[in-house]
């Protein structure tokens, strides 16, 4: 194999693969905008479902409206490390484009509740599929010093397309709500057909050549990027030999398991995603008759997607381990705050009740983004796609667990109850997380996949 020599680039040069690079994250990321109209699309249908005369609504129906779309997420995660390990990860993006408009077609036409739970779960399985595949392909096509903020992007994103979908199912019909939604989903499909492949992938496929070549176009030809390309070269030559399903079972593969199955559940035991899924109906029950719960939905939508905003410009400078801790922290402490404030019901305080809300949707939509932004950075690039899926599908199982009996949990034993146990299993998760998450922000892939190796025989405290 030839090991390609270093060269050098002129600053207008590099300007032009950054370019590249913003370029293929917007792409990516406008298929999570299309994710988030369908993953918040619950909190506004439900409401008008009760109070439309011409589509025969059933309340037995209501919490499966809401929870069949978390559990078919599981189904896309799944689905998805297949695709974008064996057809590559352009074929993974343009795929889902297609498959999230067929859904919002579904659902537009669904004349009775078993039509909607399949338009609901069509969509399910494609919120699922996007997380992996958007990370995956972004951290594989960006430099490590813009890496950080690319695979903040697709949280961002989804928070942009809640947004929009909560806006608009407030005033449109619900139906007329899910034929706009198809219009970003139309634009996506057409943009996706120019995206490039990973050149990540297409080396790890046998195609060195192009692969390389790829690679420069995204990356230039800087002496950074040839060293971190020859590094990538000489791995694969020496994995052509090895087993798979042999290599999964030794430890430098079972660590970042560990630690991105403790990431998954710390993006949903948060709770912020369930505040998502029924927005209006657990604000209308948290502070009945007192605030707008339509009004407050959009502003926390709004803090949410500005906490994610701020997170992402500033990704390439904050210590992104610390920073997902110290978020964790927050979230716990204002869960457990909001806890005493529900028990006291102090008079004349709405003011802080709804502080108290932004401050918790703000820390919570801080974990999810930075949790989320971990994941394809600690898997081996064997088990990138696969793992990614994988792990995937437990975090949105771990939702739809969440989103399934969060209305039984409020029924039974009161809102107090609810946050009161995300709050004790937010800091718990915590506690493990500060010692084994490692700091990824600025290393390449390959620095944080041979790191497992050196320290095999450790508790792996690399970085902290």
């Amino acid at each position: 194999m030839t090991i390609i020599t270093l060269g050098s680039a002129s600053e207008n040069s590099v300007l032009l693969k950054t370019y590249k690079q913003i370029l293929a994250a917007l792409v990516s990321s406008l298929l999570s905008v299309c994710a988030g109209q369908a993953f918040g699309h619950s909190a506004t249908l439900l409401p008008q479902l009760k109070n439309d005369p011409d589509f025969p609504y059933d309340e037995s129906y209501s919490s499966w409206i809401a929870a069949i779309t978390p559990l078919s997420m599981v189904i896309g995660c799944l689905f998805s490390g297949t695709i974008v390990d064996n057809f590559g990860r352009k074929a993974g993006h343009i795929f889902l484009s297609f498959f999230f408009l067929f859904s919002w077609l579904v659902l537009a036409f669904a004349t009775d509740n078993i039509f909607l739970l399949i338009g609901r779960a069509l969509s399910g399985i494609g919120v699922g599929a996007i997380r992996p595949i958007a990370l995956v392909y972004l951290g594989e096509v960006t430099d490590p010093k813009y890496r950080g903020l690319a695979l903040m992007c697709p949280s961002m994103s989804l928070c942009l397309g809640i947004i929009i979908n909560h806006a608009i199912g407030g005033y449109v019909h619900w139906r007329t709500s899910c034929l706009i939604s198809c219009v970003p989903c139309a634009l996506c499909a057409v943009m996706t057909l120019f995206l490039k492949e990973s050149p990540l992938w297409l080396i790890a496929r046998g195609k060195i050549d192009q692969g390389a070549e790829l690679f420069k176009w995204f990356r230039g030809d800087g002496e950074a990027a040839m060293k971190e390309l020859n590094e990538m070269l000489e791995r694969q030559k020496e994995k052509e030999d090895k087993s798979l399903l042999r290599e999964l079972f030794q430890m430098h593969y079972l660590k970042p398991i560990i630690i991105v199955t403790l990431l998954a559940a710390a993006t949903q035991f948060c709770g912020v995603n369930v505040l998502t899924f029924y927005a209006q109906d657990i604000l209308e029950k948290t502070f009945p008759g007192k605030i707008d719960a339509f009004a407050i939905m959009l502003v926390s939508d709004f803090m949410r997607l500005l906490t994610n905003s701020i997170i992402c410009f500033l990704g390439k400078v904050l210590p992104r381990r610390l920073t997902f801790i110290f978020f964790n922290f927050g979230t716990s402490a204002t869960l457990f705050i909001l806890v005493g404030y529900l028990y006291i019901n102090p008079d004349n305080l709405m003011w802080l009740s709804v502080l108290l809300i932004m401050v918790y949707t703000s820390f919570g939509s801080g974990v999810v983004c930075l949790g989320w932004s971990f994941v394809p950075e600690l898997f081996p690039a064997a088990l990138r796609g696969l793992c990614s899926g994988f792990i995937s599908a437990i975090s949105f199982f771990l939702l739809f667990i969440n989103v399934k009996i969060t209305p039984s949990i409020m029924a039974t034993y009161g809102e107090m109850s609810m946050y009161a146990a995300f709050g004790i299993l937010t800091l718990l998760n915590t506690f493990v997380l500060c010692f084994i998450l490692p700091e990824t922000n600025g290393r390449s892939l390959q620095d944080i996949e041979d790191s497992y190796k050196k320290n095999t025989g450790n508790v792996m405290v690399s970085k902290l």
